[in-house]
């Protein structure tokens, strides 16, 4: 095998080790983060009210669900590194080596005076070449940085689980705010004490209907009370009523002759008995002297 070939093979797994390295430090920081997120949502509080048999201990679920979908997304996100051309790397780095390179590759089978000189200057110009100029260590030591501070953020919050996660009564008391189901949630405005199919609580406890209990209710200010009498049918009938009802009298056939007059009930039955002509004269004679 040719010098340069053995010393661009080491440049290559210098490369693909640091490219490995960088793979699992995303997995980490992606694990991290995603586990800090179930710790603080209090995702076991979600698992437990699941209606699916659960084998194993339910605080297991979250940094395993958290590692998975790390290994997935960092797999994603390295998935061309395998297919990464090397050499167009290293020329694109290094201009000296440009198409000399991949010449030399290419023909590596071949050998002539041309070609093993060629081979021999790109053997020279690899030895100031390595893997830490093509993936730099700047971004490698970044990167480790990162993943460190998210690492450590997680462990605080899985030892502190009481001071970082949302209580299980909050998530109730949310749930029950926006679904309606709380002991106070829905819109509740009327306050039965009994069933309203059973009839023989009316009047008792207020349930039943609505010959229960009164009810005020306020219009414009003033309190009305909407009691309703039971009554038969129909009507009604009035209980407890201190006022006297008004007896309504059927008037007489000339009004303004009692009221113009002054007739006693006596004199009512002669005035009765006189004739027409004589009614009508009375009767003007009245009107005129209600006009005095």
């Amino acid at each position: 095998m040719d010098e340069f070939l053995v010393k661009l093979q080491n440049i290559k797994s210098g490369i693909l080790s640091r490219q490995r390295l960088l793979f699992i430090l995303d997995i980490v920081a992606i694990f991290s983060i995603l586990y800090s997120l179930f710790l603080i949502l209090n995702m076991e509080y979600f698992i437990r009210k699941t209606t699916f048999f659960i084998p194993f201990p339910v605080n297991f679920i979250p940094p395993a669900l958290a590692l998975f979908i790390g290994a997935g997304i960092a797999f994603i996100l390295h998935k061309k590194d395998s297919k990464i051309n090397v050499y167009l790397l290293i020329e694109k780095k290094f201009s000296d080596l440009k198409e000399k390179l991949r010449t030399a590759y290419d023909n590596r089978e071949e050998s002539n005076i041309i070609l093993d000189s060629l081979k021999g200057d790109v053997s020279g110009a690899l030895d100031k070449v390595s893997s830490a100029q093509i993936l730099k260590s700047g971004k490698l030591m970044s990167r480790l940085v990162i993943t460190v501070i998210f690492l450590a953020a997680t462990v605080t919050i899985a030892q502190n689980p009481d001071i970082y996660k949302i209580p299980d009564k909050t998530i109730e008391d949310t749930i029950n705010t926006v679904t309606g189901n709380g002991e106070n949630g829905g819109n509740q405005s009327l306050e039965m004490t009994g069933n309203p199919e059973d009839f023989d609580k009316a009047g008792v406890d207020g349930g039943g209907n609505i010959k229960g209990k009164p009810q005020i209710a306020t219009i414009e200010g003033k309190n009305v009370d909407l009691t309703i009498f039971p009554g038969y049918e129909q009507g009604f009938e009035l209980k407890d009523v201190s006022q006297t009802q008004n007896q309504f009298i059927k008037s007489a056939a000339f009004p303004v002759d009692i009221l113009g007059s002054n007739v006693s009930d006596g004199g009512y039955s002669i005035l009765m008995k006189k004739t027409e002509t004589e009614k009508q004269l009375i009767n003007k004679f009245a009107v005129e002297r209600s006009k005095i």
